[in-house]
């Protein structure tokens, strides 16, 4: 199953749509788990964690945009 995460660009200020697979939701500490992603609009990778949506060195706390998709 996938989800919908939408994370801001770093670059561009942007707010961005992913789909990311629960796959990595089930593994042990998947809190720490970031995927990398290709942005569309600055398209540089990022680094997306898979619980909270945010990009790797983000201290902001969780975005509340972070959807499960049917």
């Amino acid at each position: 199953m996938q989800r919908q995460i939408i994370y801001r660009c770093p670059r561009t200020g942007m707010n961005v749509q992913h789909q990311l697979d629960d796959a990595a939701l089930e593994r042990p500490a998947a809190e720490n788990i970031h995927v990398s992603v290709r942005c569309p609009a600055c398209t540089s990778l990022h680094f997306v964690n898979v619980v909270t949506g945010n990009l790797l060195g983000d201290r902001s706390g969780p975005l509340p945009h972070v959807r499960h998709s049917a």
